[in-house]
This record gives structure tokens, C-alpha cells and sequence, in this order.
């Protein structure tokens, strides 16, 4: 079988061939007195791509926030901070204190953002630390749509929706944003975008990824026959119905990218995420010669420490009992572990949706 990522090298493999578009920079390249800020899941990778486009960049003052865990692949002459993510902690309010003081240092008259999702967790300042804490957390379990969530965050924030550019009126912010929003105009909501507003005369907005650069980039691993579904952003069982239909139907290979919604309705959750409890999920209607890929192209599915899994219907046998239990008690990813299908990547430093990739034998 073709585009199956049975091991995590293969994974960060394709994943670092799939190229950001920063070719709107040529409009602010001669501006003067610029810095460089670079926030979320995938800051290091682009950074490391920007730089490469544009070498003059290397140069400028530089500030990057990265989740914890992430190999960090930024110049040591880049101001770095690790802070936490998918959670609000006190790192997440000491990263948007240290960044806005970078800002404060150097008072550009440009900035060039480099902003990735995972950005609203990463940095955050507010005037009552606990409440907004609290509320992250009844939001990541809401099943909710991502723009809903970005939405609410942004009410109670100090900097989301555009408050942290609103704070330096004088400074230009140029915005380059791999969007992981599978929405239209998704990419104005990115990290609950601290950076750009409409109204703010001073900011400006560049989409330089998104889903549909994933999918493209899938589609050409896969064969002609494939059917293709983008910007996916229906529940997890809405998923399972749309994949079923077309295995009944009897396509060959399907792929689906987008972020599909799960509701998390336990407090005391296992360890898993979307892509694994859909892989679970999607597990006994598998027959022999099916092959399923679900992964989170930030190598972090949920919260797990895998990128998500890859089942093969006739390999090995877990009980419906055994199904039953992880799907109802969210721990999805601990029961595929242990038969081994889970993939652990780590952070892929690019982070543009979820993927699913069907297959029968047929399509090899």
C-alpha cells in the first residue's frame, strides 16, 4: 500500500517537504527597522524556512515562543522561551511578558510575525490568571468548533484579537500565518490572532499555509483514484459515518484533512486525542486488506505524546470489550499503543489540521 506513514521517520520525512509561501515578504523587504517575532507549535520551522527564503533575515533581533518538549531549531542568537501547551500556566504568562518586553526593547517601526496555531495557550496575559486558566480548560473539552473557542478565549485576554498589536499603535506588524483553522478566513483566528485586527490600521495580514497545502501535498502520494475531502470540521462520528459510506461504497483510497470535533465528556480522561479515538473508533469495521492512517500533523495528537495511529483491519484482534472501555473512557491512544499502532513522531514543527487516509490492498 502507497502513502501509509508506518513509522515516524517517514512522517517528519514528508512532513519537512511541504513548503510555506513567504512571497508577500517582498512588500515590506526594504522597510526599515525590523525584528522578527515567531510564536506557536510550528515557530522553529518557520523560522528556519523564512531565513532560508529571505538570509538578510537572519540578522534581525529575534524573539521565538515553542512549546515544551519541542527540538528547538532556531538560531542560539534567537531569544527563545519554552511555554506550555495545550494548557494556560504561569509560562504562558511569563512568555507574553518577555515578548512584549522584546517588543518594548528594540521599538521597531516593522515587525515581521511568524505565527502558528497552538498560539493561544503558548502566550497569554490577563488581569485574573486563575479565571483564565479555568476557562482554557472547560473550552479544550467542549467539542467545540476552533473559531468558537478562539473566540471566547479572546474576551477575557489582555492581547488576543488583535489587543497585543493595539498596544504599539507606531509599529507596523506584518503577519505571515500558517493557519491550522480549516474554516474560510480561518487564518484571521490563529492562535486567537494577538497580532491582527481588521480595524487596526497597523497590521497585516499574509496566509502562507493552511490545510489545503497539506491535503495537496497528500494527494500527490496517493493514487489518481482517490477521493478527496478538505477542510473537514464535523464531529469525530460524523467522520466515521462519511468514511464508512465510502468504504461501502467501495473506494479504493479516500482522504479527509481538516479537525474534526470531540467532546470530551469525562474528568478523569485517559490518554488520546482525535485521531486516535477515531482510529479506534473505525478499528472493527476494518477488514483485511483495509488499511487506516489518522494523524495530527503536529506529531501531537490530543494528549498523548503520539501523533495518532495506523490500524490494519486482520492483524491483530482487540476485543470489543477492550474498544468499548478506551473509547468510553477517552483512552485511546494507551489501547493502541499496546498492539502497537500508534505513531510517536513528536512535535513536526509544521501543524496545518488532521489527516485520514483510507486504503485497500486493491489501490497498492
Amino acid at each position: 500500500m502507497a502513502a501509509m506513514f508506518d513509522n515516524a521517520k517517514e512522517y517528519r520525512d514528508f512532513l519537512k517537504s511541504v513548503q510555506f509561501d513567504f512571497s508577500a515578504f517582498e512588500n515590506v523587504r526594504e522597510k526599515p527597522c525590523k525584528i522578527v517575532i515567531s510564536v506557536g507549535k510550528s515557530a522553529g520551522y518557520m523560522y528556519e524556512k523564512f531565513v532560508v527564503s529571505y538570509p538578510e533575515t537572519a540578522a534581525l533581533p529575534a524573539f521565538a515562543v515553542l512549546p515544551e518538549g519541542i527540538k528547538c531549531n532556531v538560531p542560539e542568537n534567537v531569544e527563545t522561551f519554552f511555554s506550555s501547551h495545550p494548557h494556560l500556566t504561569e509560562k504562558s504568562f511569563e512568555a507574553a511578558e518577555n515578548l512584549i518586553n522584546f517588543i518594548k526593547k528594540h521599538e521597531p517601526e516593522n515587525i515581521i510575525v511568524l505565527l502558528s496555531g497552538g498560539s493561544s495557550a503558548l502566550i497569554e496575559k490577563s488581569d485574573n490568571e486563575k479565571e483564565s486558566v479555568e476557562l482554557n480548560e472547560k473550552l479544550l473539552k467542549s467539542g467545540l468548533p476552533i473559531t468558537e473557542i478562539n473566540k471566547k478565549r479572546s474576551e477575557y485576554s489582555l492581547i488576543k484579537n488583535g489587543k497585543l498589536a493595539e498596544m504599539f499603535g507606531k509599529t507596523n506588524f506584518y503577519v505571515f500565518v500558517a493557519s491550522d483553522i480549516p474554516f474560510d478566513g480561518g487564518e484571521k483566528f490563529v492562535g486567537s490572532m494577538p497580532f491582527f485586527r481588521e480595524d487596526l490600521e497597523n497590521t497585516h495580514l499574509f496566509k502562507c499555509a493552511d490545510s489545503d497545502l497539506l491535503h495537496d501535498a497528500l494527494l500527490k502520494k496517493l493514487t489518481e483514484n482517490t477521493e478527496s475531502f478538505r477542510c473537514f470540521t464535523g464531529s469525530v462520528d460524523e467522520l466515521k459515518n462519511l468514511l464508512l459510506s465510502r468504504i461501502e461504497a467501495g473506494a479504493e483510497a479516500v482522504l479527509v484533512t481538516g479537525e474534526p470535533l470531540l467532546k470530551i465528556d469525562s474528568k478523569n480522561a485517559g490518554t488520546g486525542g482525535r485521531m486516535s479515538h477515531f482510529a479506534l473508533t473505525m478499528l472493527p469495521f476494518l477488514q483485511k486488506g483495509m488499511k487506516l492512517c489518522a494523524l495530527s500533523s503536529d506529531g501531537i495528537d490530543g494528549n498523548s505524546p503520539f501523533a495518532g495511529a495506523v490500524v490494519e483491519g486482520g492483524l491483530k484482534t482487540i476485543s470489543e470489550n477492550e474498544i468499548s472501555s478506551a473509547l468510553e473512557s477517552y483512552n485511546s491512544a494507551e489501547l493502541l499503543d499496546k498492539y502497537g499502532f500508534m505513531i510517536k513522531s513528536g512535535y513536526t514543527g509544521l501543524n496545518l489540521n488532521d489527516f485520514v487516509i483510507f486504503l485497500r490492498k486493491s489501490s497498492s
